[in-house]
């Protein structure tokens, strides 16, 4: 299991990362010749891109991920008070320095897309171009913060003391949140998904973790602001975004006005819709997020992909996956059994 070690001012961080090339599954270094994707993974889901990492379409580049602060395999020293998306930013590119990658495509869902943001402002020329997955870029919508805070507050209420838990407040806010991600359809894949994160979710955050919990979740989202024109105005590089028609908390609108923004802005920018996607548009729609991921990286990008040597490959997630019952051919459609907790957000489109 890869961990690289680095230091930043807001502390000592022992990075988890994977890295897939056209070669390998899980590899120790990327291959030089061609180009690099670096992954940006929402809030809780440091497994979310299983199905890119998976495709072979994209595999002819270099995929790289890394999981976020307080998130998955990662650890360090706790995050300070005001820890946000300036000090995220930081701590990632902390990571390229110590990997020694070369400027990158970002790839960037929900939570991970400030971040990438925030480097493409204050560091443009490390990056290459930028691919938002139902990003979170601007303030959050009322209707969601009220969202948020309820999830939060089931979890936090999960641990009354050092030696106590309670398992069903603790699934009510994680299997809620879970349920918003996905638009309440917890398919097979997304039941695997939201099992992995949630036993990561109990070791980063039970009773001495609530602080990080508090930290990296309710005040990382809602202390976000928008970035005004004048830092948008900084980004060299073309901007693809991704929405899907089915997400219940962020509108379209929502995406449009970033959209709005960044063409104010001089960005150049489009926005790519998909009919009947969830807020995690590329898990279960990745047949029709891949292609255009794939088509845009060639555009903003010189060097050619080669073949991928194997043609069966795998995600570095597969034993994650399989170790919760997921195997690859179920049907993606069948819905899970374990529906009983719902955490509502209101959705914005009414």
């Amino acid at each position: 299991m890869p961990f690289v070690r680095v230091k930043t001012s807001s502390g000592n961080i022992k990075f988890h990362y994977n890295i897939s090339t056209p070669d390998l599954d899980v590899a120790d270094k990327i291959d030089p010749a061609v180009p690099v994707l670096l992954w940006f993974h929402s809030l809780a889901f440091p497994h979310v891109f299983h199905s890119q990492f998976a495709d072979p379409l994209l595999r002819k580049f270099n995929l790289v991920a890394f999981d976020f602060r307080s998130h998955g395999e990662t650890e360090g020293d706790d995050l300070p008070e005001g820890y946000g998306i300036r000090e995220a930013g930081e701590d990632a590119l902390a990571f390229m320095d110590a990997l020694r990658l070369p400027p990158c495509h970002f790839i960037a869902m929900d939570y991970g897309s400030p971040v990438a943001l925030q480097i493409a402002i204050s560091h443009p020329e490390r990056v290459l171009s930028l691919f938002f997955i139902s990003q979170t870029c601007l303030e959050e919508p009322p209707e969601v913060r009220e969202g948020h805070q309820q999830v939060y507050d089931c979890w936090n209420a999960a641990f009354p003391g050092p030696h106590e838990y309670d398992n069903e407040r603790m699934m009510e806010g994680g299997y809620g949140f879970a349920q918003f991600m996905f638009s309440n359809n917890m398919t097979k894949m997304a039941d695997a998904l939201f099992k992995i994160s949630f036993g990561l979710s109990q070791k980063h955050w039970g009773y001495n973790g609530l602080k990080n919990y508090r930290i990296a979740t309710l005040e990382f989202l809602l202390n976000r602001k928008s970035q005004p024109e004048s830092a948008l105005a900084r980004i060299r590089c073309p901007v693809k975004l991704v929405y899907g028609t089915e997400d219940v908390a962020y509108p379209q609108e929502y995406n449009e006005e970033f959209q709005r923004q960044l063409e104010n802005a001089g960005v150049d920018v489009s926005l790519l819709v998909v009919p009947g996607a969830p807020h995690f548009v590329s898990v279960e729609y990745a047949d029709q997020v891949d292609p255009v991921l794939h088509d845009f990286v060639l555009q903003n990008d010189t060097r050619k992909p080669r073949p991928v040597s194997n043609t069966s490959v795998e995600s570095p997630w597969d034993g994650a996956l399989r170790s919760v019952g997921f195997y690859e051919g179920v049907d993606a459609d069948d819905d899970s059994d374990e529906d009983n907790f719902v955490v509502s957000y209101p959705s914005s489109r009414t």
